[in-house]
């Protein structure tokens, strides 16, 4: 049986995930099935937990989260979904983890899509003062 490509959902407190996503579609193009859930400022967590559970049945179970941080409202209200349904994702979410998840979706379980862009996102930090400091030399003449 052939994998159905996922929906992945970025969750993250206020409207970082909501941005994000529209800043990825500016680098990545067209995105289908690339949806965002804030959990508002003073929005109450039950009735955030409902929103992303209702989001995720809406598509089957079939969903690929990306949450912002562990330990924080998005992050608890998925592993209580996570609780009665099989769900894989990453937390840690940036431009380049979630251009590596869309970039991967089609190929990769969602299993070794959440290993792919956990080790991939690692690779992208970095620091620059090295660059920078030889960026400066080449300006200056240095």
């Amino acid at each position: 049986m052939e994998q159905q490509t996922p929906v992945i959902l970025v969750i993250s407190h206020g409207f970082f995930c909501r941005e994000l996503v529209n800043s990825v579609k500016m680098i990545f193009g067209d995105a289908p099935g690339l949806l965002s859930l804030p959990l508002e400022e003073g929005m109450d967590p039950e009735v955030y937990e409902e929103q992303l559970n209702q989001l995720i049945d809406s598509y089957d179970g079939n969903v690929f989260v990306c949450v912002d941080i562990m330990g924080g409202t998005p992050f608890k209200s998925l592993a209580k979904a996570a609780r009665t349904r099989t769900l894989y994702g990453v937390a840690g979410v940036s431009m380049p983890m979630l251009i590596e998840v869309l970039s991967n979706r089609d190929e990769l379980s969602k299993r070794e899509l959440a290993a792919q862009a956990a080790a991939a996102c690692s690779e992208m930090v970095m620091d620059l003062t090295e660059y920078m400091e030889k960026m400066h030399k080449l300006g200056t003449g240095e």
